[in-house]
């Protein structure tokens, strides 16, 4: 097994030091920040040191000591030749400065005003000593994660926001029942003789997302690099207080139809509606219906299917078909679309309004 050595309270006073010495350094260069940085840096602290830096600085601001180009002030400078006294030195300077038009104090400043070091700090983010210790674990676990060769993991919420984001990172996934929840499988590099980062990189960015939801569990099989050994490592929404994102209570609605839909129902039904209620396994892929209707023991799914087009009609309903739920589907009326296999009934959307009488009838019917 493997687990992160996550910062925690301890390291609270640690993380305020480094962020005090951005503040402190605005308006200077970053050589000068960088050497305060060394001074608070240890055998036992230095990587954390360097960590909460690097995550503050990917929030500055800085600018250049000069409008002039680095670059052409060192070509103009390195054609002249090499010089072995001051008064060459100074030669040069002069002549180089003539031909930009300014006085050789400012060639002086431009010569390597593009390294990091010479950048003037411009601004540095309004960051807290605990938030900067909760976005340091947040990229310690990422980091784990990029040696990953299989990620497995489950949600109880954020479904569709989880799946858009595997489609985007172009992550292949294969669904699984276990102990009554359905797990979510990622596979990476097929050997681990030709391992590479890509994949464990997708992964990795796919964490954020997925400890978005109410509760989660992830398991990642690592891989050591030098020892070519692998270890696994399990965390769960149990360390949620470790990570900056926390889970919104609010309910995300993808149009104001399914916004009133929710509040109608439940109103008219007397009975619980849950908004993305959960993956169910439609053959080979993954099904997120948009509603579960419950009363006692009985349950309907619902399906609205608003601003679908023809080609998303197709593709979905072989995934309704295949996932063999009791399932009532809300299409627009403009849709030639008989029955499919599967489903309890076909209502129609006339003129941008659900018909509640028919809808509410029908899942009545079934729920009774």
């Amino acid at each position: 097994m493997i687990f992160p050595k996550f910062a925690g309270n301890n390291d609270l006073m640690l993380a305020k030091r480094v962020i005090d010495i951005y503040r402190k350094g605005l308006g200077k260069k970053m050589k000068v920040v960088q050497a305060k940085l060394r001074e608070i840096e240890n055998a036992r602290n230095y990587k954390k040191v360097r960590a909460f830096a690097k995550l503050i600085e990917r929030e500055c601001e800085f600018e250049k000591v000069t409008d002039l180009d680095p670059l052409a002030v060192r070509m103009a400078l390195f054609e002249k030749g090499f010089v072995t006294t001051l008064e060459g030195r100074k030669k040069i300077l002069e002549e180089v400065a003539e031909k930009f038009g300014v006085d050789c104090e400012e060639i002086e400043k431009a010569m390597f005003a593009d390294l990091e070091e010479e950048k003037i700090l411009k601004s540095a983010p309004d960051v807290t000593p605990d938030q900067l210790l909760k976005r340091y674990n947040l990229s310690l676990l990422q980091t784990v994660i990029f040696n990953c060769l299989r990620l497995t993991f489950w949600i109880s919420s954020n479904h569709k926001n989880v799946f858009r984001r595997m489609k985007l990172l172009g992550l292949m996934y294969e669904l699984f029942e276990s102990d009554g929840k359905m797990l979510i499988s990622l596979t990476g590099a097929a050997s681990i003789i030709k391992v590479t980062r890509r994949y464990g990189t997708s992964m990795a960015k796919l964490i954020p997302e997925i400890i978005r939801a109410k509760e989660w569990w992830i398991r990642g099989e690592i891989l050591d690099e030098f020892e070519r050994k692998i270890y696994f490592l399990e965390i769960s929404h149990r360390f949620r207080s470790l990570f900056p994102i926390e889970f919104d209570e609010k309910i995300e609605y993808d149009s104001s139809l399914e916004e009133e839909f929710a509040r109608r129902i439940k109103f008219l039904l007397n009975c619980e509606v849950v908004r993305e209620p959960g993956v169910i396994k439609a053959g080979r892929y993954a099904y997120i219906p948009d509603f579960l209707i419950r009363k006692g023991d009985r349950e309907v799914y619902v399906e609205i299917a608003g601003f679908w087009t023809e080609e998303y009609v197709k593709r979905k309903l072989e995934k309704i078909r295949e996932a063999n739920v009791p399932l009532i589907l809300i299409v627009r009326e403009d849709l030639a679309l008989d029955r499919p296999k599967g489903v309890l009934d076909v209502i129609r959307i006339k003129k941008g309004k659900i018909p509640y009488r028919d809808v509410v009838r029908r899942i009545k019917e079934y729920l009774e």
